[in-house]
């Protein structure tokens, strides 16, 4: 007589306990209204940051678009007029770009905040709880069903998307206010905002007209100097943006999806 194993009562299939560990966590933050409220926080400054540099460039791009049209007078054997501030044209086209990008970047950080409204929330834990449970039920009485394999995917895409929206705003935060993007960061904005003030000093933006053209003729090589220097703190606001908006975004997605999602990963290898 052939003695057999007895099968355990139940058995959870493979990565259901560490997924019912995650929801259980899951709910437990989305039920904080301050770790919410904290992220949405977070989200908002950064919005608020690049809403900030886009109204800068605007404004230094308004400034030098007038200082580019004006015409100064000079004397060459022959009276004629030149346009000095023609000089100022490759700026010109970097601001226009830089603003746009800006502008990009705040509403991608605003659309991040929408998301997290609606995925950082109690209920998306309990709806996947619910499948959870559906599929423990499938699991202990068809063992293999395509439609347990199914819920299995649908649960680990859910805590997927939930971990994004919820880390996201922690770690942008995080990663702007380290001393590396900081210092740099307050640097450039810094070099727009006096850059905004000394072209001011020249154009009146609410009286284009009054233009100091003597000034103008006097400061341009002070004027040169700030587009080269424009230009350098241009892209090191950019790539600061570029990376808070869309490399750690990406970043955290892929490595919460390769940590979740991979059939070889930990959740699929997870504690039965």
């Amino acid at each position: 007589m052939n003695d057999t194993v007895p099968r355990p009562s139940f058995v959870l299939p493979r990565g259901g306990l560490l997924s019912a560990l995650l929801l259980t966590l899951m709910l437990l933050l989305s039920s904080v209204g301050n770790f919410r409220a904290a992220g949405d926080d977070r989200l908002t400054e950064a919005g608020n940051r690049a809403i900030a540099a886009f109204a800068v460039a605007r404004t230094i791009n308004a400034v030098v678009s007038v200082i580019q049209e004006t015409q100064v007078g000079v004397s060459l054997g022959i009276n004629t007029t030149i346009e000095p501030g023609q000089i100022l044209d490759p700026l010109n086209d970097l601001i226009e770009r830089f603003s746009v990008a800006a502008l990009v970047a705040a509403t991608l950080l605003w659309s991040l905040k929408l998301v997290g409204e609606f995925i950082v929330v109690p209920w998306v834990p309990l709806v996947l709880g619910a499948l959870l449970a559906a599929r423990f039920a499938i699991y202990r009485y068809r063992p293999g069903a395509e439609l347990e394999n199914l819920l299995a995917r649908l649960i680990r895409i859910g805590i997927v998307v939930w971990s994004f929206a919820a880390l996201t705003p922690w770690v942008i935060s995080a990663v702007h206010d380290s001393s590396a993007v900081q210092t740099r960061y307050q640097q450039a904005t810094d070099d727009f905002d006096r850059a905004g003030e000394q072209l001011r000093g020249i154009v009146d933006i609410d009286s284009p007209w009054d233009i100091d053209r003597g000034r103008i003729r006097d400061r341009m090589q002070e004027l040169t100097g700030m587009a080269d220097r424009l230009s350098r703190q241009a892209v090191v606001v950019l790539s600061v943006f570029v990376f808070e908006v869309l490399i750690v975004p990406i970043a955290i997605f892929w490595v919460t999806s390769r940590l979740l999602l991979n059939p070889r990963g930990s959740v699929a290898r997870g504690t039965q």
